[in-house]
């Protein structure tokens, strides 16, 4: 039973479940990290990795997105954990950058149904 400053707060994007490659680079440090996603939304993504990241950690994200192609975004490590199912670090991460064409693919991979469409053609 929870009382009501134990509630969490529900998350302002939805979330799909996904697996695909990341490569998450660290600036300045020179660190390239090979990852996995694990979900991804329209303001972030949860990441698996070899390597520990820590919170506050700005990152550049490059991962494909089928279709849509390379989508290279930068973000924020917000929470960082090892996993012992995956035997990894999880990562969350907040998109804190990010150009209109990438936000697009976000848009259509994490809800095809919502992303902008074209308008209907007017009849003359």
């Amino acid at each position: 039973m929870n009382s009501d400053s134990e509630q969490v707060p529900e998350r302002r994007y939805a979330r799909v479940d996904v697996d695909f490659p990341v490569t998450v680079i660290v600036p300045g440090q020179e660190l390239v990290i090979a990852g996995r996603a694990i979900d991804l939304s329209r303001g972030g993504m949860r990441v698996a990795t070899p390597t520990d990241v820590p919170p506050g950690q700005a990152v550049i994200l490059r991962f494909s997105l089928g279709d849509s192609g390379d989508v290279l975004l930068r973000g924020r490590i917000v929470l960082s954990f090892f996993d012992a199912i995956l035997q990894q670090y999880a990562h969350g991460v907040a998109f804190t950058q990010y150009a209109p064409k990438d936000r697009e693919a976000l848009e259509r991979f994490v809800d095809p149904e919502a992303a902008p469409q074209s308008p209907a053609p007017r009849n003359p």
